[in-house]
């Protein structure tokens, strides 16, 4: 690849590109209700569609449109293959584990497959085998472990050594029977049919506190409070903690998306690596023409690359290995959350409660959170679920993986530390487009320079636990490295720990900030 690309100010994911979104009204008023789900990415939605099925009326609320977070960001792949994991939790939990994680991602993809039959989906939801591939010898002494496993518990999986594709590979672990789909037109399709058997929804509906009691009451912006027995967070980090202090049990993670036409074709099928950095990479159909997603890159979120463009330059030179690159149609990046063993939380917050959680899911979010959706309404509806033990948030977490829950639970004390210490920058030659960490009056601060010469400042000391932020060029947000709370340019909270947005020190246009500084 030459060196260098161009990123717009404004990445915006390949389905964001091409699903058409249906438009929910924004909450007005005051209500009340049995069941409130906060967030309208693909947990939510398939909660409230499975609360609608039984009868029930649920109502979600989402701060933008449904799948703007992480739904809409994803590989789109449905599948039970989620790296390198049932050798893992074999080693950890014993074998029943590890089986009973296959079984309950099966029935996600199970549900998948029969709402989109049901409810007649446009989201091309194709079969395929998903592959993980490793590039050395070491690598493919794990997918035989891998595949071993695999064996015991009984997945259809496929052994093969050194495949024709993708390049430079030492083998194959296959797992046959997996799908691959749209998220949004999925997400989209399944919210129209939640709303046609009851469920209420409502976007552009920001919650901001929750209290709990034996009614619980959610405070949304612009004064609107909504009462529930049921509160379901489906929104990627807790939006309410309770006992459990989950910000030492998230490790907040990004990572990047391109969708590219190609130069040659590849074989069909979607594949991942075993390492690091990671590659994953599928076929979608659009309007008839092939395209190749390729996702990967990843990194602790505010910890990247000094220069954050250089991931997307990362996933074109491998697409242009594996197929060759004729042009880039979409960029775009996502965040997910890791736990110390691999394991997403799902069930109740606290014993009894009536608050439920959805968190952890690893970059496997479209069938965890398929089956999260799923469990927490048979929690809700029947006081319980099947696989309710392996996800809770009270399992030996903590004692099955020590090293990385030490690594964890320390890295966001070193980044707190570290970046009361690091250095500033002065204003000369900022671009517009760019941000940097300057002084401004007396103290550390973040400056961005739109492209219309206006200036923002802000005081770039994380609303969570007060950790200095780091400037994201790649997507123009401020980001936190130690639990990875992200904010526009504005000062406003995009996602993670944090519950409320920047403070605002100046704005105005640059020419401005010279003759008031």
């Amino acid at each position: 690849m030459s060196g260098g690309i161009t990123l717009n100010t404004n990445t915006v994911s390949f389905w964001n590109q091409t699903g058409l979104k249906t438009h929910y009204p924004r909450l007005s008023e005051s209500i009340s209700t049995e069941v409130l789900i906060i967030g309208g990415g693909i947990t939510g939605v398939t909660c409230a569609y499975c609360l609608a099925q039984k009868g029930m009326k649920p109502v979600l609320i989402e701060a933008g449109s449904l799948g703007d977070g992480t739904t809409g960001n994803t590989t789109g792949k449905i599948t039970i293959q989620h790296d390198v994991i049932y050798y893992k939790l074999m080693k950890k939990y014993g074998l029943d584990a590890a089986r009973d994680y296959a079984l309950s991602q099966q029935s996600a993809l199970e549900s998948v497959r029969n709402a989109v039959v049901r409810e007649s989906i446009d989201c091309q939801l194709v079969k395929n085998t998903a592959y993980i591939f490793g590039v050395n010898e070491e690598e493919w002494d794990t997918l035989e472990k891998e595949y071993d496993t695999a064996q015991k518990i009984g997945i259809d999986a496929e052994l093969i050594r050194q495949a024709s594709f993708p390049a430079g590979n030492h083998g194959l672990l296959g797992y046959r029977e997996q799908y691959v789909f749209h998220p949004i037109r999925y997400v989209t399709g399944l919210a129209g049919a939640a709303a046609n058997l009851g469920a209420v929804i409502y976007c552009g509906t920001k919650a901001v506190r929750l209290e709990d009691g034996d009614i619980k009451t959610v405070s949304c912006e612009n004064d609107i409070h909504i009462r529930a027995k049921h509160v379901v967070m489906a929104t990627q980090y807790p939006f309410y903690d309770g006992p459990n202090l989950f910000y030492t049990r998230l490790y907040p993670k990004r990572a990047y998306g391109i969708a590219v036409s190609t130069k040659r074709d590849w074989p069909e099928g979607s594949y991942i690596n075993v390492g690091d950095p990671s590659r994953s990479i599928r076929t979608h159909i659009e309007n008839g023409k092939r395209v190749l997603i390729v996702v990967g890159d990843s990194h602790d979120t505010g910890r990247g690359r000094e220069d954050m463009a250089l991931h997307y330059e990362n996933l074109m030179q491998f697409a242009e290995q594996i197929a060759g690159v004729r042009e880039v149609t979409a960029m775009w990046s996502a965040q997910d959350y890791d736990t110390p063993d691999e394991l997403p939380y799902i069930g109740r917050i606290s014993d009894n409660s009536n608050i439920y959680v959805a968190a952890g899911f690893r970059k496997w979010g479209l069938s965890n959170g398929t089956l999260a959706g799923s469990m927490i309404t048979g929690l809700i509806t029947e006081g319980q679920c099947r696989f309710e033990g392996l996800y809770s948030r009270t399992r030996s977490d903590f004692l099955s993986s020590p090293g990385k829950a030490f690594i964890g639970a320390v890295n966001p004390v070193v980044e707190l530390i570290k970046s009361k210490f690091e250095g500033t920058e002065s204003l000369e030659g900022l671009k517009p487009g760019e941000g940097r960490i300057i002084r401004f009056r007396g103290e550390k601060a973040g400056i961005y320079r739109g492209e219309d010469d206006d200036v923002t400042i802000l005081d770039i000391t994380c609303t969570h636990m007060g950790t200095e932020l780091n400037f994201n060029n790649a997507e123009k947000t401020w980001d936190c490295p130690a639990h990875g709370g992200r904010f526009n340019t504005d000062g406003k909270l995009l996602e993670g720990a944090p519950k409320d947005p920047l403070k605002v020190l100046f704005r105005g246009k640059f020419d401005d900030l010279f003759i008031k500084k």
